[in-house]
């Protein structure tokens, strides 16, 4: 029997309905007479597929939410409340409503469903449900028909299939991070005119140290960089952010000689890396050696920036073979332009004889360090915020 973590997807959405009508005939003993309703293109109010389960006295509908680009499937309140307004227009009157959707779990859109579920029974409507593709997959598992049907005519055990993934998600959140100043000003202290006369004259005695050469400050400076190689700091700047991107074979047939693409929104990135860096550890190292090093680094690199695309990295495996269940991780870097708050990444997966597109999406939400900083002026005037990015010495 097959995993439930490897029961794909339907192609389409006509398949998706079919597998709905079946699933549910099922499980509602009512196989022989629940029908997808009407055909594309009728007003359908609401139901794809409805059906009389056994013992009941009103009809059942499925509204089906399987799209072809299943990243974008995503149910939302605003299509929820307009699916229930055409429901209510079905006739015979429904007794329930059920959402099926390729969708992934979502703790926000369950509650919704539960709200307008006790709100519409409270009314004497229908009942309302949603069922994800993870609750689909369990339904499979305890209706061995439908799961047998299921596998061996839309789930082909000959079918190559690949799936990538950021940490396990279609959508990741990444972190760039900033400083956020809030410059306070505040009316300059009134000083005694005697106290001004005795500042002015410390100011003198300043000017004569400095004529007898005791300023501290006009000593040699010692770059500490050059008595110590190996301590050279450098910056770091912080916006930066690590993907790891995950490759797996979903399918039951092994992908050979493969590469993977990586397009990101040109106009949302200020730049992405590959994350390679050739050791430079400084003049004092025998670079022999160290050029020995970055050869054998060389050879295990997979990962690469385009050099004729801003916005392109690919993945070359050095084992370009994955097996069936295998999967492979690399780690990229991407900086995106301030403000931005998604970027989409366009993938492109090619093989010997086998080619699979999708779409990856990051979610950007900067973080900031808080600083605040008072100065003094004649005049008091409106607070100030600066943001600018957080630059560190490492």
């Amino acid at each position: 029997m097959i995993s439930p973590t490897q029961i794909r997807k339907p192609e389409n959405w006509q398949d998706f309905e079919k597998l709905c009508k079946k699933l549910w005939g099922e499980i509602w003993n009512c196989s022989n007479s629940i029908k997808r309703n009407g055909r594309g293109g009728q007003n359908q109010c609401g139901v794809d597929v409805y059906g009389l389960p056994l013992d009941e006295t009103g009809y059942y509908g499925i509204q089906c939410k399987g799209k072809d680009d299943y990243l974008k499937a995503k149910l939302t309140e605003k299509e929820i409340d307009a699916e229930i307004v055409k429901a209510q227009n079905f006739s015979p009157k429904l007794k329930s409503l059920i959402f099926a959707t390729t969708a992934d779990k979502d703790v926000s859109i369950e509650q919704y469903i539960r709200e307008q579920n006790i709100e519409h029974i409270s009314k004497g409507l229908f009942s309302i449900d949603v069922f994800s593709w993870a609750d689909i997959v369990d339904l499979l598992v305890e209706h061995r028909d439908t799961y047998n049907w299921y596998i061996n005519n839309c789930q082909y055990k000959d079918a190559s299939d690949v799936e990538v993934l950021i940490n396990g998600e279609s959508e990741f959140e990444i972190h760039p991070q900033y400083i956020r100043t809030t410059k306070i000003f505040k009316k300059k202290p009134e000083i005694d005119p005697y106290l001004n006369t005795f500042m002015d004259q410390f100011k003198g005695l300043g000017e004569i140290t400095k004529l007898y050469g005791l300023n501290s400050s006009k000593l040699p400076q010692i770059n500490s960089n050059i008595l110590f190689p190996f301590n050279r700091r450098r910056k770091i700047d912080k916006r930066w952010c690590t993907i790891p991107i995950t490759v797996t074979n979903t399918g039951s047939t092994v992908i050979e000689n493969y590469k993977l693409e990586l397009y990101f929104d040109n106009d949302k990135i200020e730049k992405i890396s590959d994350k390679y860096s050739p050791l430079n550890p400084g003049p004092l190292f025998d670079q022999s050696i160290v050029a020995a090093e970055n050869r054998e680094i060389l050879k295990r690199r997979e990962v690469f920036e385009s050099s004729e695309y801003h916005n392109l990295i690919e993945f070359r495996p050095l084992n370009s073979t994955l097996v069936q269940d295998d999967h492979r991780t690399n780690r990229i870097g991407v900086k995106p332009k301030d403000n931005v708050t998604e970027i989409q990444i366009k993938w492109i997966l090619k093989a010997g004889n086998y080619k699979k597109e999708g779409k990856l999406l990051l979610k950007v939400l900067p973080q900031f360090e808080d600083k605040k900083e008072y100065i003094d002026v004649d005049e008091i005037k409106e607070m100030e915020i600066i943001i600018v990015p957080k630059i560190i010495e490492a």
